[in-house]
């Protein structure tokens, strides 16, 4: 274990300042903004289980496979089968995958950045934790992804970090560690279609395996992380900044 040099004190991040401010979006804090899940199927295991749903599962069991990896795509493909592993337990997307690849989610994500820059400039100098005072809303439309169309739908995002601001010949200097945050519940309550292999796959139809216990909704989370910084108010983080995977 390494030690500090003798006569040096060892390196350490500066205290955190006990200012509180808050806006329409943004708050000083760390708690999570409240979320809300859709209804869903109902219940699991609520209904009689059925020779005929038994072999509807086995069919779209049959039916995932390299073709569904193509169309709708590899996401939903998985999600399908968690969700058809009957566990119920928290599934960790490929947030970064869908950023990249569909367009209304990268607008999402540099929306709320931008939420969270305008709320840090008000800032005084010193080190601030901030978080979104509220979950907001977005959707992946099949015309920009069929795999995250399939695979998610509509989802619930929102932000949160660290903002270290000290002084510059420019006014302030901002160094931020922002934390873009997902959730969505992985359920079937009315809506969509597909042909798997055959076999078409309707929200009522999938949603009743839950409801006879031969699968489970779960929940899906996912967040994905940025270091940003910039100098003075005007000199403000490019989008190209902003939706960057770390190490590109």
């Amino acid at each position: 274990m390494l030690s500090p040099r003798p006569g040096r004190a060892p390196l350490s991040a500066p205290p955190l300042s006990q200012h509180f401010s808050e806006d329409r979006y943004y708050r000083t804090g760390t708690a999570d903004p409240k979320l809300r899940a859709d209804v869903g199927a109902g219940a699991w295991r609520s209904r009689p289980l059925t020779a005929a749903v038994v072999a509807q599962r086995a069919a779209v069991d049959l039916a995932l496979g390299t073709l569904t990896s193509i169309y709708p795509g590899p996401n939903a493909t998985r999600h399908l089968r968690h969700y058809l592993g009957n566990t119920g337990r928290p599934y960790t997307i490929d947030l970064e995958n869908m950023i990249r690849n569909v367009p209304m989610a990268q607008r999402a994500m540099v929306a709320e950045f931008r939420q969270a820059q305008r709320f840090i400039q008000t800032l005084p100098v010193g080190r601030h934790l901030f978080t979104s005072r509220a979950g907001e809303s977005a959707y992946n439309y099949k015309s920009e992804s069929a795999d995250w169309f399939f695979a998610i739908g509509g989802y619930t995002y929102w932000g949160k970090g660290e903002a270290r601001i000290s002084p510059s010949k420019y006014g302030k200097r901002y160094e931020v560690d922002f934390q873009y945050c997902f959730y969505d519940r992985y359920n079937w309550d009315g809506g969509k279609s597909v042909e798997l292999g055959g076999v078409t796959i309707t929200d009522e139809f999938m949603a009743e395996f839950h409801r006879q216990g031969l699968a489970q909704e779960f929940n899906c989370l996912g967040s994905i992380k940025r270091a940003i910084v910039w100098d003075g108010d005007l000199a403000v983080p490019t989008e190209q900044t902003i939706l960057a995977k770390p190490g590109r």
